[in-house]
């Protein structure tokens, strides 16, 4: 992934068109945009792969990526793509387990990009915000857990 120069306005510019975080003030924006990097992927490229062990989330500024996972004859299948808007990675920041699925950018992309460590340093800096942030993404897996046994109901 290659590092954006963009600054700090740009990155709550581009948090701001992020739907999960809309009810968050400007100035949260701001404050929540130093914790984030902008970076730009290829078309192609791998963002990680199933199984890795790096800790950050991304969230898709511009662009689409590819979910990706292998079944158990290790064929890869797609499970999803994800446009502007969106978030990946949410899992491993919360729970710190190997990645579940592989993320390839379907298109150029443009991601900002969240770790643990700036997890940890806005807990420590900004507790109420890191509160509202963890909440967010409380909410988020919760609604794909819903959604997911709603799928898994139907192939049962």
């Amino acid at each position: 992934m290659g590092q954006l120069g963009s600054g700090a306005r740009e990155r709550a510019e581009m948090l701001e068109k992020i739907p999960w975080l809309a009810d968050l003030s400007w100035q949260e924006l701001e404050t929540l945009s130093r914790y984030f990097l902008a970076s730009r992927v290829a078309k192609g490229a791998m963002i990680f792969r199933e199984g890795d062990l790096e800790s950050y989330l991304g969230l898709i500024a511009e662009g689409r990526v590819q979910v990706v996972k292998m079944d158990d004859h290790q064929q890869a299948k797609t499970l999803s793509i994800i446009g502007p808007g969106k978030v990946f990675g949410e899992m491993m920041l919360i729970d710190g387990e190997p990645r579940s699925a592989t993320i390839v950018a379907a298109e150029a992309t443009t991601l900002l990009i969240f770790s643990r460590e700036n997890l940890d340093t806005l807990i420590e800096d900004f507790p109420r915000l890191a509160a509202k942030l963890l909440w967010k993404l409380c909410a988020l897996l919760s609604q794909r857990l819903r959604r997911t046994s709603g799928q898994l109901v139907d192939l049962i």
